[in-house]
């Protein structure tokens, strides 16, 4: 059953929404039509209102999103967003054109996305403007940045902090500034050696070591064992004598199940190593 928290109101004509999504306290959705795919989950303070609101597997929305404002009931108010997407803390999202958001696409606290722009009497000459906005698979746009009307953001795109992106960015590009420029071309994705991986999985792998320790202080501690092997890329998690596997190349986890095990994946998930399976994350 899908979880909706206390005072939470969803008002739609058509409604599809997975059983494993959760919505949390004093979220209000007014939406025409509203679709939440598998083990999504929207935080508290949450105001989604458009025409339309579509979000593929794994939506992370934190509190205080707005999803509305100027103009967001039209024809062309509509959201659409792919599988694995975050959204954070009081960004806020103008559908008064569409939007589309990617897959594996990360949107920080406090960002601002407008699809329209408009105050003064135009007949004197001031500037109006009204557009979609679109962003592709793989992008970061970090907090407080604000993406303005007629904007598309190209797949494996890293946009600097704080920035005003007001033209459209290529693919593969890292970007940033006011207003945001194209700061190097063709960087992402770029291939990570054997090695260099191999240090930044042992390094997480020594600092959930001790996180996990210091988690279960107090409790009676099993026995955990966590090793690289860096030419497979799988790490091995060893919990009183059983084994699970995180196959990074393969993006899967097999083996014995458990909070300690959940743990470990919502941790490589913080630090930038995604898996992605058939239940929530679930930390300790």
């Amino acid at each position: 059953m899908k979880k909706i928290g206390k005072n939470s109101e969803i008002v739609a004509n058509n409604v599809d929404i997975d059983d494993s999504v959760i919505i949390g306290d004093n979220v209000q959705i007014n939406c025409e039509n509203i679709k939440l795919g598998k083990f999504c989950k929207i935080g508290d303070n949450v105001e989604i209102s458009c025409t339309s609101f579509e979000a593929d597997d794994w939506l992370f929305m934190l509190h205080g999103v707005e999803i509305g404002r100027g103009g967001s009931y039209g024809s062309n108010s509509n959201v659409k967003i792919g599988k694995h997407v975050g959204i954070f803390e009081n960004t806020i999202i103008n559908p008064s054109e569409p939007v589309e958001i990617g897959d594996n696409c990360g949107i920080g606290a406090d960002v601002m996305i407008w699809t329209h722009g408009a105050w003064l009497d135009i007949t004197q000459g001031f500037p109006a403007d009204f557009g979609p906005v679109k962003m592709g698979d793989n992008v970061w746009l970090p907090a407080r940045s604000i993406v303005l009307p007629n904007v598309t953001i190209g797949n494996n795109v890293v946009i600097g902090i704080n920035s005003i992106i007001n033209r459209s960015l290529p693919d593969g590009c890292f970007a940033a500034g006011s207003p945001c420029k194209v700061i190097k071309e063709n960087v992402y994705p770029k291939e990570v050696s054997d090695d260099e991986l191999s240090k930044m999985v042992r390094g997480i792998l020594n600092d959930w070591n001790a996180l996990i320790q210091y988690k279960l202080d107090g409790f009676d501690p099993p026995i955990i064992s966590t090793s690289y092997y860096k030419k497979e890329r799988k790490i091995k998690l060893i919990l009183d004598g059983e084994e699970t596997i995180y196959d990074i190349k393969e993006r899967t986890i097999s083996g014995r199940d458990s909070d300690i095990v959940e743990d470990l994946r919502d941790y490589l998930r913080r630090r930038g190593i995604k898996f992605y399976t058939d239940k929530g994350f679930r930390s300790i």
